[in-house]
């Protein structure tokens, strides 16, 4: 069959997160399995394929669609003549450009199946496969196998509920089949299928900041990809999603896979740097020494980076020093709350702050840059323990130069344990709408109990950056102290000062400021990385 894969246009509000032009790589690895199936297959992403300078178009009242208008949408659609539409919805926040997407295809053909997958689909399939709607299928979990199979009752008019993992609607009713297992063999998936982009053109937007994660720049860094060598989440952090859509068995490719992937991106694209998105990267101690040892092998090195993070109770100095020196240009560690009873008996995170402690150290020893990420604001926890919270974060960061990501405030995401105590109690102060949960991350928040209310939890964010930004610079101040060449490496980068003529140019100060003192990625500049 003819099947067009879609990333949809994206929605962003002001105050949110900023777009980006990663590479779809849950398309890709979907798109490879249908190729492999024996399926035509062509992968439109319509943000990254579209003009750019149609990006940040305002809609209304600070809302922004990024990338193809719909009508461009609509003609590559009738250009193509599918058989068959997938769509792709990594978040809730998007679930309605993707719904348009679907609609817009009916809108060229009733006839085409439209499926949608991603982790939204999975945890409430109705939100798509409902009456009315211009959705036929919602696929629930990972989706390769479940899409070969789909395709094949279609091409042969089988039976529906054969179908594991999927929901539809039939005779009034949403049908859901039994559930899918998770892939257990990962390496049975072929490699994802880059062939069906213009890679060169992700570079492209790399290079203009547009990279979906942050990274250590040097000559080059550009060429970036992000990697899944794992799946799934044995954990139980009230907050998280990831098991509704991975489940929760740890699965991973083997070491082999792992790094004949990396060859295949450094030999085709001539990719330089890796983020290595696993939920779980260091959980098989001896996996991750492989992949390790496998990067120190090599003939022409790569730089790496976490920044979905890493538990830091799995790791060690032998590790860190593999870490250290295979390219990794920064770890990140997953703390969310110092207050112990916060931690173990309300986000169920059960990790010894004392491990984080001895992390940072080894990190400033080794000249790793650290980062963390914090969380506030959970049904039970009360003021003070978020305030231990923050005084943690400013003194790591001041002693240890551990960089606080951010002080993000509780989301309750739908499905995770954190929505549902929420629901139950009548916790939620805003409505579950795509621009509350886009911007309650970033300080907004969502959730008023008996201890707090968002108002409490802006106050406290506030006097916490006010901290953070005295502390980064005492930091840095530090740094430079103990390492004064550091000035003189950055001078002697030529991006580096291209930038800093064109920010002193615009008059901005600050920008000249945070990219001189407060640069994240210093240990990187100390120790040459890339260069």
């Amino acid at each position: 069959m003819k099947v067009l894969l879609i990333k949809h246009p994206t929605t962003h509000f002001r105050k949110t997160a900023p777009p980006v032009s990663g590479i779809p790589l849950g398309l890709l690895y979907i798109a490879a399995t249908l190729q492999k199936a024996g399926h035509n297959v062509r992968l439109y992403d319509a943000v990254v394929e579209a003009d750019e300078k149609q990006w940040g178009e305002e809609c209304s009242n600070g809302v922004y669609h990024m990338g193809a208008s719909w009508d461009e949408v609509k003609q590559v659609i009738k250009d193509d003549a599918p058989d068959v539409v997938g769509i792709s919805n990594q978040y809730t926040s998007q679930a309605p450009n993707a719904l348009r997407t679907a609609e817009i295809v009916k809108e060229v053909n009733r006839d085409i199946p439209v499926v949608v997958g991603g982790p939204h689909a999975s945890v409430m399939p109705s939100t798509f496969a409902n009456e009315g709607r211009s959705v036929d299928y919602a696929v629930i979990g990972e989706g390769e196998i479940t899409l070969v199979d789909l395709l094949e009752c279609l091409s042969t008019k089988g039976d529906r509920r054969s179908v594991k993992g999927i929901a539809y609607f039939e005779n009034g009713q949403l049908v859901v089949t039994e559930k899918r297992p998770p892939i257990a063999d990962l390496d049975s998936l072929p490699l994802p299928a880059y062939g069906l982009l213009d890679m060169e053109r992700y570079f492209y937007f790399n290079k203009k900041g547009k990279d979906g994660r942050e990274s250590y720049n040097y000559p080059g860094s550009e060429r970036s990809v992000s990697m899944i060598t794992s799946r799934g989440c044995p954990f139980n952090c009230v907050f998280c999603s990831v098991h509704l859509s991975m489940g929760r068995p740890f699965r991973a490719h083997s070491v082999g896979y792992v790094l004949e992937h990396l060859s295949h991106l450094e030999k085709h694209y001539r990719v330089n740097h890796v983020h290595f998105e696993d939920d779980n990267f260091s959980f098989d101690t001896a996996r991750f020494h492989g992949i390790l040892d496998g990067l120190l092998a090599k003939d022409r090195p790569i730089t790496w980076d976490t920044p979905n993070g890493v538990r830091a109770d799995y790791l060690d100095e032998s590790i860190l020093r593999k870490c250290r020196d295979s390219g990794c240009t920064y770890l990140r560690i997953g703390v969310e709350s110092a207050n112990e009873e916060v931690s173990t008996k309300i986000i169920r995170k059960r990790l010894d702050l004392n491990k984080v402690v001895a992390v940072a150290k080894l990190c400033r020893k080794l000249r790793i840059d650290l980062e963390a990420f914090y969380i506030i604001g959970f049904p039970g926890e009360k003021v003070p323990q978020m305030e231990e919270t923050i005084a943690f974060a400013i003194r790591m960061e001041r002693k240890q130069g551990l960089y606080p990501y951010d002080m993000f405030t509780a989301t309750p995401l739908i499905g995770t344990d954190l929505y549902r105590l929420c629901q139950e109690n009548g916790y939620l102060s805003r409505e579950i709408t795509s621009e509350n949960l886009a911007t309650a991350t970033q300080g907004a928040g969502m959730i008023t109990t008996p201890d707090f209310t968002p108002q409490i939890l802006k106050a406290l964010l506030t006097r916490y950056r006010r901290r953070h930004l005295f502390a980064r610079l005492s930091s840095s101040l530090k740094f430079m102290a103990l390492h004064p060449q550091y000035l003189f490496l950055r001078v002697r980068n030529p991006a580096f000062i291209q930038g800093l003529l064109r920010q002193l140019a615009g008059l901005k100060l600050a920008a000249v400021i945070e990219s001189t003192l407060l640069y994240r990625h210093k240990n990187c500049v100390i120790r040459k990385v890339g260069l």
